[in-house]
């Protein structure tokens, strides 16, 4: 009589569903936080190149010193200007940047990885 009743019992069900399904829902949760986080890093340095490539050529008045014009168009990182670079290429002006991505999952013991990019404008 005892077991049955034990077997039957439906108490606690949610809370072991719980802990079987929420590691999964968290890590894919974090995932797409940190993905996010690494795609607007992207998109914002390469703003900031193109913008920094975009003016050396047409105003080099204004930018004299390409990496520091470029650090300063970076939108929401602070990027010190020794991660850009600025040569005369064939294409053009071209200006580059390397950069540890942030991450929130640093602790972790897990590989930080870098963003290059770069951008040419012609002359």
């Amino acid at each position: 009589m005892i077991r049955r009743s034990f077997t039957r019992n439906e108490r606690g069900v949610a809370a072991v569903e719980f802990a079987l399904v929420s590691p999964v829902f968290l890590l894919a949760l974090f995932g797409l936080g940190q993905a996010g986080l690494w795609f607007w890093a992207d998109f914002s340095l390469q703003r900031a190149v193109n913008a920094a490539a975009r003016c050396a050529v047409i105003t080099p008045a204004l930018c004299a010193d390409v990496a520091s014009y470029a650090a300063g168009e970076v939108v929401g990182l602070s990027v010190p200007s020794t991660a850009f670079s600025s040569t005369t290429a064939a294409c053009g002006a071209q200006v580059s940047a390397a950069y540890e991505a942030p991450s929130f999952t640093a602790g972790l013991g897990l590989p930080i990885p870098t963003i290059h990019v770069s951008a040419c404008y012609p002359t």
